[in-house]
């Protein structure tokens, strides 16, 4: 620990020397990556010793390793982005670039001293051992942990006699008393997101909160209850508001997901930059897409969220919350860069946010289960039609349900999504790439449409889609049908992530249902994006993943 420690310190003098460093020498930055690769290969080798229980099943997670992780993949992250700007500085002269520069050190040196923390406090934690703290539950964790204590007590139900219930009740007060602290955090999670979440799902959201609540408070006021029956109904009963929040809150997500990924292709950054240094003429459209920016950042905040709430793959979860961490730390930097006049500072973290959102919006793509997102566009392109034809709707009001269609075919563009599909389900594809461009530009068009001619084709892309899910239907139908009733139930409500190995006892739907799905390399997503970048050859490569990867 020592060593690792040392280590680290020198790395923070290294970084103190950044900003006085002369125009273009990269050879500080390279004295910096040789020392953290250092530091990280023996982290890797000494993790085991550090925290021994990470990772092992009754282990649990550990936030300290989580943030460790992180970090390192920030320092990584911001190192490719301060060798991009050196290299720009070379050109344009050390004035050109400053902020910039300033803007990736402090990030690596806050990543460092937080590395520095994390292991002191794993140092400390070994010692004294360290408590099991709910805050550091994500929702997920907080669901499983809730349904166990409801299934161990449904099983001691059957069990035991009224008198002995009696007994045990009085004896497990500190578990009532832990299972609706539990509860508190799950609604905690819930209303965080529903801040976010489409005007649509607000409402509801907050009333399944409210009936979470309500099940929990009887659950709890009837632990003095003699009658095994009446308990077990109780007991029933909050189990079952605990899934239908949980399912609610996965469709809600979907939702959000559509929403939030069709304001991105509507309001880019670059066009976002274009009217703050254009300062367009109409009244508050500068604010206006400031603001729909910002409210778009904390829904891609919670999405990234629930998305490490869901997944069990520690490179999936790192690489996310990476990029959660790059998109807050430009949240309060990149719209007074792209007002100001410092055109190479306003290029460099435009192109960082691009670089980041595309590796997100990959991963999301990675972890949805294809069946969940077709079903869910299903619903929201049925309602859609309902609600247009009723209100003989015209053409450039269809505009927002078909641009979501895209969202679907940016899903199986993603060669892990596509190469699921069989070679019938590949066919049907082909056909809903087609009919998504017709009713796109018959929704587009400034020369007006017939509307009845727009409905048509919305519901030859309904056929469509409705063929593509019963396709991929198909390819799971014995998966599904093997299950027994009970994890049936269990994973109707976990509609969003691929299954992947997870230390939960409850399979989730949410996840893709390959049964040996394998993360792919995030690298792969930006590979285009790493051989644009101007590379001198004299910055050592880092390979992450090999850092990472814990045998």
């Amino acid at each position: 620990m020592e060593s690792l420690l040392r280590q680290l310190s020198i790395c923070n003098e290294l970084i103190a020397q950044g900003p006085a460093c002369p125009v273009g020498n990269i050879a500080w930055l390279n004295e910096f990556c040789a020392t953290f690769l250092d530091f990280a290969s023996e982290l890797k080798a000494h993790l085991p010793e550090i925290a021994p229980r990470w990772g092992a099943p009754e282990g649990g997670n550990n936030i300290e390793v989580e943030t460790i992780f992180l970090c390192l993949t920030q320092v990584v992250t911001c190192i490719t982005q301060l060798e991009r700007t050196i290299n720009i500085e070379s050109k344009f002269g050390h004035e050109t670039t400053p902020m910039t520069r300033l803007h990736f050190l402090d990030r690596i040196d806050w990543c460092v001293r937080r590395i520095y923390v994390s292991l002191s406090q794993l140092d400390l934690h070994q010692e004294s051992g360290a408590a099991d703290n709910l805050e550091d539950h994500t929702f997920v964790e907080l669901m499983d942990l809730a349904l166990d204590h409801l299934e161990a007590f449904m099983e001691g139900l059957g069990n035991t006699t009224s008198n002995f219930l009696y007994i045990e009740e009085e004896n497990d007060t500190n578990d009532a008393c832990q299972l609706g602290s539990i509860i508190n955090h799950i609604v905690r999670h819930a209303l965080a997101f529903a801040n976010v979440a489409l005007e649509a799902d607000k409402k509801a959201l907050s009333e399944l909160c409210e009936t979470l609540l309500t099940e929990c408070a009887t659950f709890l006021e009837g632990s003095a209850e003699l009658n095994p029956g009446h308990r077990k109904l109780e007991a029933l009963s909050l189990e079952r508001a605990l899934y239908g929040l949980e399912t609610f809150l996965n469709e809600a997500l979907l939702h959000l997901i559509f929403a939030s990924l069709v304001e991105l292709e509507n309001t880019p950054i670059n066009r976002l930059r274009h009217a703050l240094q254009e300062q367009e003429s109409e009244s508050g459209l500068t604010e206006k897409l400031v603001l729909d920016f910002d409210t778009n950042m904390d829904r891609i905040q919670q999405i990234g969220v629930l998305a490490i709430a869901f997944s069990q793959d520690v490179k999936t979860k790192t690489i996310v919350r990476s990029c959660l961490a790059s998109l807050e730390s430009l949240d309060a930097c990149i719209v007074p860069a792209l007002q100001s006049s410092a055109l190479h500072h306003a290029d460099i973290l435009e192109h960082h946010f691009n670089d980041e959102m595309l590796i997100f919006r990959n991963l999301i793509h990675d972890i949805i289960d294809s069946r969940s997102l077709v079903n869910n566009y299903l619903d929201m392109l049925a309602e859609s039609l309902h609600i247009h034809i009723a209100a003989k709707s015209v053409p450039r009001e269809y505009l927002l349900i078909v641009q979501m269609g895209s969202v679907l075919a940016e899903h199986f563009r993603l060669p892990v999504n596509y190469s699921a599909l069989s070679d019938d389900g590949k066919r049907v594809h082909k056909d809903l790439i087609l009919i998504l461009r017709e009713c796109l530009a018959a929704v587009s068009l400034a020369t007006p449409v017939d509307p009845k001619r727009i409905v048509k084709r919305l519901k030859i892309l309904y056929s469509v889609l409705a063929k593509l899910r019963d396709v991929i239907d198909k390819n799971v139908h014995d998966s599904v049908f093997n299950l027994s009733s009970r994890r049936q139930i269990t994973n109707a409500t976990r509609t969003l992530l691929r299954s992947c190995k997870s230390k939960s006892k409850r399979q989730r739907s949410f996840v893709k249902q390959s049964q040996d799905s394998v993360v792919p390399d995030p690298h792969n997503y930006t590979s285009s994006i790493a051989n644009s970048i101007s590379n001198d050859g004299d910055l050592i490569s880092f390979q992450l993943t090999e850092i990472l990867r814990i045998n």
